[in-house]
């Protein structure tokens, strides 16, 4: 692995201008969609790494009909003529993938139109191309601290992607007599609680959220992911108090804070079954609801 000691050799597209300008107004609903879009893009980089990324193909998925080839066609003397092109090795296949997420880290912050002079306002092709709105495809997990009845339609309805409903809701944690004012049952709630966390010795491991957000937002948690998923493509490694001085240029953090604090918690929110992502994922839920 090669090893990075030299700030100058650093991507430049990694550079704290690119991320602050493209992320200035980002709200914990959009935060929480770029977590998702990196835990998913993590997942795939993972297994480009693993032995069985690519399976030979076989003569029975030639003659399966849900086998789709791609067919290929160039022009020669005019005229638009199919051809076969040449395999490519498992070498090739892999680099190839490598070098598309490569792409999609540095179009990243990249502004998602530009402005032509004759055109218009145009995509802008640096930039990996999104099909279809994320908000269809909310597939972010469903997280309350208190579990609500399974027979709830529209949490159902509301959360219709959303994996872990049925696994999440198949019983209610607390029973509540609504007939006791509200004040009489959070007092109860608050007593019972206590006690709970006495008798198991546990306490809150996450911040309030505006500190959470905040902790988010100083460790530049976006843009140190995203240093991660590309040493990991590359095999390269940034050294620690290089990447510190890079990221943290006025000696806000070390590099051994760096790599005992913040690269740790970014590594947490990169993890979807991490409490970090889920709770994270739970204030997305509570500020679209406000």
């Amino acid at each position: 692995m090669k090893r990075i000691r030299d700030k100058g050799k650093i991507p430049e597209f990694f550079n704290n201008k690119r991320y602050d300008e493209y992320y200035k107004n980002c709200g914990v609903v959009k935060l929480t969609h770029e977590i998702q879009d990196r835990q998913n893009t993590s997942y795939h980089i993972n297994c480009i790494f693993k032995d069985d990324y690519i399976t030979p193909i076989t003569d029975d998925d030639l003659k399966d009909e849900k086998f789709i080839t791609v067919k290929c066609f160039k022009t020669i003397d005019g005229k638009r003529v199919e051809y076969t092109p040449p395999p490519r090795t498992i070498e090739q296949i892999i680099n190839d993938s490598k070098a598309s997420y490569l792409r999609w880290i540095e179009g990243r912050t990249e502004a998602v139109f530009l402005e032509h002079p004759q055109l218009g306002r145009v995509p802008n092709m640096k930039r990996p191309l999104e099909i279809l709105p994320r908000i269809l495809w909310d597939t972010r997990p469903y997280i309350q601290p208190i579990k609500e009845m399974a027979d709830d339609r529209e949490i159902r309805a509301k959360y219709a992607f959303r994996g872990n409903v049925d696994a999440y809701d198949e019983y209610p944690a607390i029973s509540i007599n609504l007939d006791f004012s509200d004040d009489a049952i959070i007092a109860d709630v608050k007593k019972h609680l206590k006690k709970l966390r006495n008798q198991l010795k546990q306490r809150p491991k996450l911040l309030p959220p505006k500190e959470f957000i905040r902790k988010f937002n100083n460790f530049r948690t976006l843009q140190v992911i995203d240093v991660l998923l590309w040493q990991k493509l590359t095999e390269q490694h940034i050294e620690y108090d290089t990447l510190a001085e890079f990221l943290f240029p006025q000696g806000q953090f070390t590099g051994k804070q760096l790599r005992e604090t913040i690269i740790p918690f970014a590594k947490k929110l990169l993890n979807s079954r991490s409490n970090e992502s889920a709770y994270l994922f739970y204030l997305s839920d509570q500020s679209s609801e406000k």
